[in-house]
């Protein structure tokens, strides 16, 4: 498809159209499922998807999208943060300005088992519903929030986390995309995506951080001038 793209372009004079992946976070599937060398031989852009690391069907409290290991992780839990994970990739043959960190708008929840056993790492109802009713939306987060949840910081993985009676979620927010965007350019990563764009409070009506904050937050870090992203989303509406 490359030499395609590329042949393409030298005839007809045009710009050559990109070729992408986006690519597990997971080390096993990593492992056998990518010969990372030659993808990155390639592709243009390789865009990992840096989330989901924990969910509901653990059996324990986790965050979403960590940046870092975190004091509980053990075993392949202490594979499952940012800086692993795209560490993995550029140590095993991916060009660092090829790799692209996915950055979630969304948290994973969980039900807890025991109210007053709150932190990360905490035991849970396992719940093997669909993965959908595991998430909230950045703006259900911040509702979350408003009707009195309570948000702590949890400093050795660089995100957040919040609870309120049996119900957790561990998230990202304005501060955790500062960090991780720092963490970005200080690596000479490629860039960013964000997963997906309609979880963010796109109305500015939920957090108090204008319209995109998120989105918003990771462009001001990236020094990325474009207000496309708003105006396409706002077609689709």
């Amino acid at each position: 498809m490359r030499e395609a793209f590329e042949k393409e372009s030298l005839e007809k004079q045009k710009t050559r159209l990109l070729v992408t992946a986006t690519v597990s976070g997971v080390i096993s599937i990593i492992e056998h499922a990518y010969k990372i060398p030659e993808l990155s031989q390639s592709l243009d852009y390789i865009q990992v998807m840096t989330y989901d690391l924990h969910s509901s069907k653990d059996g324990y409290t986790g965050e979403n999208s960590p940046l870092y290991e975190g004091p509980s992780d053990h075993g392949i839990s202490a594979y499952l943060n940012v800086d692993y994970i795209m560490t993995y990739w550029k140590n095993h043959g991916a060009d660092p300005k090829k790799l692209i960190v996915g950055f979630p708008t969304y948290g994973q929840t969980f039900t807890l088992s025991d109210p007053s056993d709150n932190g990360i790492g905490a035991y849970t109802i396992s719940e093997k519903h669909t993965y959908e009713k595991g998430v909230w939306a950045y703006y259900e987060i911040c509702n979350f929030l408003n009707q009195g949840a309570t948000e702590k910081w949890n400093a050795p993985q660089e995100v957040p986390y919040a609870f309120r009676n049996t119900e957790w979620v561990g998230y990202d927010n304005v501060k955790s995309f500062q960090i991780k965007a720092q963490w970005l350019k200080d690596n000479n990563l490629g860039g960013a995506m964000v997963w997906p764009l309609n979880m963010d409070d796109f109305t500015g009506s939920f957090c108090n951080q204008g319209s995109f904050p998120l989105t918003s937050t990771l462009k001001k870090a990236l020094n990325v001038h474009c207000p496309c992203y708003e105006a396409s989303y706002r077609e689709e509406l």
